[in-house]
């Protein structure tokens, strides 16, 4: 199964939403906090794209 290609596409959107949840309910939402938040989980899908695409041309 090849992985979807459009998901690396997810990452402006993961990180936007991570970075609003993480500001209004996590810790206060502190610059840092929404920043690392915000970081980690837009690049979260390019690297899960990235991982998934390496696993299926190594079979």
């Amino acid at each position: 199964m090849r992985p979807p290609h459009w998901l690396p596409w997810l990452g402006p959107v993961a990180a936007a939403a991570a970075g609003a949840l993480a500001g209004e309910y996590w810790l206060g939402g502190g610059f840092w906090t929404v920043l690392a938040a915000a970081l980690v989980c837009g690049f979260a899908p390019i690297v899960a794209y990235r991982v998934w695409k390496r696993l299926h041309h190594r079979r």
